[in-house]
């Protein structure tokens, strides 16, 4: 292992001086998670899921052999208007908590993403904005922990939640503002006297001369700032650690590259299970190769040692991103299993986990989900982020279960205008054909015409009583300023009823099962290594 640089090594052990290790408390059994996102996106899924699958989804997944479920929570779709502090969407509350209470009646305990990045509600600030002020700027973070604060309150009459946590994904620092300079300081004068940066030096920078002092600083400031006072008002609150490495750029031809290590992340305070994510890019080359078995769990192993080692060996691990396989595009380099390899691995991982205190793990991916960058697609906030234009005034119709539909007659518009701030966009440049699919109530007859951003390139969608509800096609969509609007007109003679609307180039696959909720071609090993790891064996 190479050495990490004097600075960020004497910061952990600053901080490990702080924050003393405790033992994990103890976890009836062993926590095998599944993610939901009630066949939607994880950025939109809160706004997405119908209520009347949920239920029906979490007898599954306990069938499957999950005994868990992890739920995002992002602070954007709770808190979307910061400034002035605070107001609230009191919708969100309520979704989060009909998901609690449906877990407790389908016996599965509940695991919290608290702070989640990433939203579609397009009254909050777009996610790395937000993000980015979180971390420059003291009065945005005491908003951010008065969310914290509600949401602890709200989950007191919880009790099938048995862990909570932030990640620091959510919290990615990736510049150091003027603003912050204050803070720095704060920092900077805890470090040893021979190692304080001199007054007035420039702040430092993630790839810069100084990327130690900055990497030093964005630990501590995600430790202190904002994990240790929210630890005091979230159940058994963990911290996804940063396991990946960043390097230090040469300085010659002749320098090796060094790599800074989160160390200080490790470190965490109260008695909840640190957490990482694995997925099998860990201290792989990554140039596309495809691992073995049995290198697949070589470097599983060196990453479990290594977390036990710097969070001080006693500490219980969990894996909430548990990945054996992953097609996340721009990512296509990463080592993957070789397809060949998945069984062997499965088989003989449940071993490695228990042997080095891994009390459990989530699968990221349960259900395959179509990539789709639409707000409130299921109309479960009525027509929030859509503008429709139609004669009817009753066209949204609330259900008793408080799903909703709506309907489209002839003549009628649905719009929505998608903007580059939430993330990749599809564009006629791409490679991926761009897709759309609209669910309907069995009775709906008749077609719709749906265009993305150019009026001249149509899709047309037929729907009738004895077809399938879900309707897909192809389409073209034509971004123009940096956003594209969908549109969805409604032909002569149609009344269609809405349920759901997916716009899409790629589908983010898990194997477990398909888009359509059939069994992937993963189901079986998946059920299988959930039993064994549940299961009592013996391990040595």
């Amino acid at each position: 292992m190479k050495k990490m640089p004097l600075i960020a090594f004497c910061f952990s052990l600053l901080i490990a001086s702080e924050f003393p290790v405790a033992s994990a408390e103890s976890i009836s059994k062993p926590i095998v998670a599944a993610h939901y996102f009630g066949q939607h996106w994880p950025k939109n899924f809160l706004s997405a899921f119908r209520r009347e699958y949920v239920l029906k989804d979490f007898q599954q997944l306990r069938e499957d052999g999950f005994n868990t479920v992890i739920l995002l929570v992002s602070w954007g779709d709770f808190q979307p208007v910061i400034v002035p502090c605070c107001q609230w969407d009191e919708r969100a509350f309520a979704r989060l908590q009909f998901l609690l209470d449906t877990a407790a009646q389908a016996d599965l305990r509940v695991i919290l993403r608290v702070g989640y990045g990433w939203s579609l509600n397009p009254h909050a600030e777009p996610a790395l904005q937000r993000i980015h002020q979180l971390l420059n700027n003291e009065a945005t973070r005491a908003i951010f922990l008065k969310f914290i604060e509600r949401l602890g309150r709200s989950l007191e009459t919880s009790p099938q939640v048995i862990l909570t946590f932030m990640s620091w994904e959510d919290q990615w620092l990736h510049q150091i503002d003027p603003e912050a300079r204050a803070t720095f300081d704060d920092f900077a004068s805890l470090l040893p006297s021979g190692m304080r940066p001199s007054f007035n030096t420039p702040l430092p920078t993630a790839n810069g001369e100084n990327a130690a002092l900055f990497h030093a600083y964005w630990d501590w400031l995600v430790m202190t700032q904002l994990y240790q006072p929210a630890e005091k008002l979230l159940p058994s609150l963990s911290y996804e650690i940063r396991i990946d490495k960043d390097p230090i750029e040469k300085n010659s031809a002749n320098q090796p590259i060094t790599w800074l290590d989160h160390r200080a992340m490790y470190r965490q305070v109260g008695t909840a299970p640190v957490t990482i994510y694995w997925a099998p890019f860990w201290g792989a080359e990554n140039v596309g190769e495809q691992l073995s078995a049995a290198r697949g769990n070589e470097l599983l192993t060196a990453l479990l040692r290594e977390t036990q080692a710097f969070s001080g060996q006693h500490r219980a691990i969990f894996i909430d991103q548990f990945n054996v396989v992953d097609n996340t595009p721009g990512h296509e380099r990463n080592a993957i299993l070789a397809p060949n390899a998945l069984e062997d691995f499965l088989n003989t991982t449940t071993c490695t986990l228990k042997q080095q205190n891994v009390i459990g793990y989530g699968y990221w991916t349960t259900r395959d989900y179509r990539e789709s960058p639409v707000y409130n697609p299921s109309f479960s906030l009525g027509l929030d982020g859509w503008q429709l234009t139609s004669i009817h005034s009753e066209a949204l119709q609330w259900l008793p279960n408080q799903d909703a539909e709506l309907q489209l007659s002839t003549g009628d518009v649905l719009e929505q205008t998608i903007t580059h701030a939430v993330g990749r966009l599809p564009t006629r440049a791409d490679t991926q054909t761009d897709r759309i699919c609209i669910e309907v109530s069995a009775t709906s007859i008749g077609s719709l015409t749906v265009t993305a951003g150019d009026p001249n390139a149509v899709t047309q969608l037929r729907f009738s009583a004895d077809a399938n509800p879900m309707q897909c096609a192809e389409i073209v969509s034509v971004p123009q300023n940096n956003q594209l609007t969908l549109r969805i007109v409604a032909n002569p003679e149609t009344t269609v009823r809405l349920h759901g609307v997916w716009f899409f180039d790629h589908i983010q696959y898990g194997g477990l099962y398909d888009v359509n909720g059939n069994h992937g071609d993963l189901y079986r090993l998946l059920v299988q290594f959930n039993q064994a790891f549940q299961n009592e064996q013996n391990c040595r």
